[in-house]
């Protein structure tokens, strides 16, 4: 397991590890400083359906399930561990979460006005032509979905949490469509803390 430990990137600040971004996606990791994982090498899922639906902005995909299984089972084969079907014989349990929110988004900016009058005739008395300038304020708003992917570790043996990821980003159009590759994205960027550099 020590290569694969040597390639994760990992900075703990505060307590929490700040990862480079994968395809947008921002992730924080934590884990039990004294936990021992260099001796995991078997895992398991914690039941046949290991999603937890947190709040949402919409009804979930029923293929977000088997999507993600699928993508966190790769990653995890990569990194060298072995999937058992029995839980009680694995030495880490794995679980997600999966959720997402409507949020607005409001931006003020200075703006600058500025332009010229012509002449006219007021009262029988006639004015040049003058400069205006000043300054305003416009104001954006905008809609976007904040997606969010949790993956939580929990020993084998002593049932009880060792690692915790998040990983989460505002979903755009194009994450919709191509699915898939958001998925992966999104399991790349929260997985890629684990296991923890110094274990």
């Amino acid at each position: 397991m020590a290569a694969p430990r040597a390639r994760i990137f990992f900075i703990v600040i505060m307590h929490l590890g700040l990862a480079a971004c994968a395809s947008g996606f921002q992730a924080l990791y934590d884990y039990d400083r004294s936990h021992d994982f260099s001796d995991h090498t078997s895992w398991a899922w914690i039941s046949d359906h290991p999603m937890t639906v947190g709040e949402l902005a919409s009804m979930p995909n029923p293929l977000l399930e088997p999507r993600l299984m699928s993508a966190i089972e790769s990653n995890l084969q990569t990194k060298g561990f072995n999937k058992v079907e029995d839980p009680a014989s694995a030495d880490f349990i794995v679980s997600f979460t999966v959720g997402s929110r409507e949020k607005i988004s409001v931006d003020t900016y200075p703006t600058y006005y500025g332009g010229y009058g012509m002449p006219g005739r007021w009262g029988g008395a006639y004015y040049g032509m003058g400069y205006g300038m000043g300054y305003g304020t416009d104001t954006q708003v905008r809609q976007y979905t904040k997606g969010v992917l949790a993956v939580d570790i929990f020993d084998g043996a002593e049932k009880a949490p060792m690692w915790h990821g998040v990983a989460e980003k505002s979903i755009s159009d194009s994450d919709r469509k191509n699915a898939e590759e958001t998925i992966d994205a999104a399991v790349s960027a929260v997985m890629k803390g684990f296991p923890p550099e110094s274990s």
